[in-house]
């Protein structure tokens, strides 16, 4: 009689990618509610080394996470103030960004001309097309509020319950083990990243207000969730660039441009290795797939989830992928 094995490699790796493809599709599906969920663990996980420092300062662990909520739906209120604001008042200013980006336009068409090169009208950016559609964005920006006030409840209630989680007399190699070392190793990317990436996108603000560029809170903001993408300080630099540049002309954007490399370029480079000490295990082209499935799973967001998410993958994965133990024999 025929019989499946159920230590066969192959029955396991199908049973596995059938299972990751079912789960990838549930969190598709429920795209909305697991992006606040993982976003708000990603911030409060960010928060906990600020736990951790007053603990050490001899303050009670209830004491000190009783602060830090407190600090953190404070400081996430205002937050969300201060970006409102921010989002109308580039609302309010759109006309003058069209004005000037069709002025820049007909400049770089004018120099092209003098040169003999001819533009066609269809190549030709529509400044008023272009800035509607941001508008439409910074519309659909202030209707995530709500969003953002949920997020911020959750972000405390996240930092409330992580403390008390903790290994126990979990085994070597047993799945509990395993969790609590994924938990471990996405709290010590996601706290150092974080405290780094709070530190390069306050001197990001302090550059853009003595540069004068409209929004600096909410493109600070930016950058500092782009901190936990590889590279992403190069699209957060694009918006406060392109503002810029339209506001005060090319020699701010540009001395914006080498400013903000320079910082984000020792950030990354020194600083990061320098306190995260060992590499991350993801090869390059790991990195770059992760974002790419993520992205097609959770949608922009899951770029910014994509190395958290695929570090505990990859440290729970061995749990699924092991074969069984063999019968006790009696």
């Amino acid at each position: 009689m025929s019989y499946i094995d159920e230590r066969s490699p192959l029955l396991r790796a199908v049973l596995l990618v059938a299972g990751l493809v079912i789960i990838a599709a549930g969190m598709k599906a429920s795209a909305t509610v697991v992006n606040l969920i993982l976003l708000s663990i990603l911030l409060a996980t960010t928060l906990v080394p600020l736990t951790v420092i007053l603990t050490q300062r001899g303050m009670g662990r209830g004491a000190a996470i009783a602060l830090t909520a407190v600090l953190a739906l404070v400081g996430g209120a205002l937050l969300i103030m201060v970006l409102t604001r921010s989002i109308s008042r580039l609302s309010e200013n759109l006309p003058t960004y069209q004005a000037a980006l069709g002025g820049l336009v007909d400049t770089v068409t004018d120099k092209l001309a003098a040169r003999g090169i001819a533009v066609d009208q269809a190549l030709k950016p529509d400044p008023a097309k272009i800035m509607g559609r941001i508008g439409g964005l910074l519309g659909a920006a202030l209707g995530l509020v709500g969003y953002g006030l949920l997020a911020i409840v959750l972000v405390v209630l996240f930092l409330i319950e992580m403390p008390v989680i903790s290994a126990g007399d979990a085994g070597p190699g047993s799945v509990r083990q395993r969790l609590d070392q994924a938990m471990r190793l996405v709290r010590r990317f996601v706290g150092l990243n974080g405290l780094i990436g709070v530190i390069i996108a306050l001197i990001d603000l302090a550059i853009m207000l003595l540069l004068g560029t409209d929004g600096a809170v909410l493109w600070a903001v930016i950058c500092f969730l782009f901190a936990f993408v590889p590279f992403g300080f190069m699209l957060s630099m694009i918006p406060p660039l392109i503002l810029t540049l339209l506001e005060h002309g090319g020699a701010r954007a540009a001395a914006l441009f080498g400013l903000f490399f320079v910082v984000n370029f020792i950030g990354d480079n020194v600083i990061k290795p320098k306190i995260m000490g060992s590499g991350l295990g993801l090869s390059p082209l790991l990195i770059v797939v992760a974002l790419l499935v993520w992205g097609v799973v959770l949608g922009p967001m899951g770029a910014l989830l994509a190395i958290p998410l695929t570090l505990a993958v990859k440290e729970i994965l061995p749990i699924f992928a092991s074969p069984p133990p063999p019968p006790s024999r009696l």
